[in-house]
């Protein structure tokens, strides 16, 4: 019965793209595997504070704007995601806006991951904010006519925020559908207003409004520097590995215990992690690419088994979470440094 329903499904499909050619384009973005990533050779740390460390990745995900073949070819074979163009590029938005918000979600990351990476190495770190800034306003959402370009969201709710992480965190404690009271700095004024909540076409069953944002008057105040080269890769998706492997080089011992340890997930300052998108295409890099563990945020759990069959998944709520697992598994002789890790005492 499954097998004659997906024939429909792609009859059907295939029915449609009678009366459009082959190579057009669609209006699909579609969602590929893209590979894993090395972050101990990206990672930027003072040699006096390095330490040996095991090997550790985080993942992305190729995004391509979709022609009718490749949608047929999507449909018929898998371990490959179509999903709206909308969902990547929201209307109104270019490519080049997109990719400028990505990259500054990308670069907000990494230090939110130091942050939290230090704190569990014992160092103190200060990191401030002093709201969430609107940077742009997508066509037709609940945010459309309500926000405005340079409106500074200081609480939700009543309860203060104070970067984009925090904002994000706030509105999922949302359905969508429901309404949430924002509070902005507008003109110098502040002043409450009620915002609807929609369902994110990239994720559905978590709430958005609409808009993209940066952290207002962003600042870390860190006892050295840190830094992590991402390449041309974009989106907050890797904070969370960032942290893990700057808590792994700044540390002693070898916290993958001798395995190749790769993962996904957003980080917020209070150890959150984050859901994100991709995840069934991110284990699908990291099964071909010979990861033995693969850490993904609890909600991404169902979606990043989908399609791989020997990779050890490991759904991770909080930053502590992935260091716990991590100290149970049974090391390997291939481990960087015979010592237990610091981390797991």
């Amino acid at each position: 019965m499954l097998l004659i329903r997906d024939a429909l499904r792609i009859a059907l499909l295939v029915g449609v793209l009678v009366v459009a050619p082959l190579g057009a384009a669609s209006p699909y973005f579609v969602l590929t595997p893209g590979g894993t990533y090395d972050i101990g050779s990206r990672l930027r740390i003072p040699d006096e504070q390095r330490r040996p460390m095991g090997r550790m990745a985080f993942t992305a995900v190729y995004e391509q704007e979709a022609s009718w073949t490749e949608v047929v070819r999507t449909n018929i074979f898998g371990r490959a995601e179509l999903v709206p163009t909308a969902a990547v590029r929201p209307p109104g938005t270019t490519q080049e806006q997109l990719t400028q918000t990505n990259k500054r979600l990308i670069d907000e990351s990494k230090p939110v991951a130091a942050v939290v990476a230090l704190r569990a190495a014992g160092y103190p770190v200060e990191i401030t904010g002093q709201g969430a800034q609107v940077e742009s306003i997508l066509t037709g959402l609940p945010a459309d006519g309500v926000l405005q370009v340079g409106d500074v969201i200081v609480a939700v709710d009543g309860q203060p925020i104070d970067t984009t992480n925090a904002l994000i965190a706030a509105v999922r404690q949302h359905q969508p559908g429901e309404q949430v009271t924002l509070t902005v700095l507008r003109d110098g004024q502040r002043q409450d207003v009620q915002v609807g909540t929609a369902n994110s076409p990239a994720e559905p069953g978590r709430p958005i409004v609409g808009i993209t944002i940066s952290t207002y008057l962003y600042d870390v105040r860190m006892p050295f520097p840190v830094d992590v080269e991402s390449d041309n890769v974009g989106g907050p998706s890797a904070g969370f590995m960032f942290a893990l492997g700057i808590l792994d080089a700044i540390t002693d011992g070898d916290l993958t215990r001798g395995y190749y340890v790769v993962g996904t997930g957003t980080i917020a300052a209070d150890g959150t992690v984050g859901a994100v998108g991709g995840a069934a295409e991110k284990a699908i890099a990291a099964e071909q690419d010979g990861a033995q563990v693969f850490l993904v945020p609890k909600d991404d759990y169902d979606e990043a088994r989908r399609w791989v069959k020997n990779l050890n998944i490991v759904p991770i709520e909080r930053f502590e979470d992935a260091i716990h697992a991590l100290c149970a598994l049974e090391p390997l002789p291939t481990a960087a440094t015979p010592e237990p890790p610091t981390p797991c005492a």
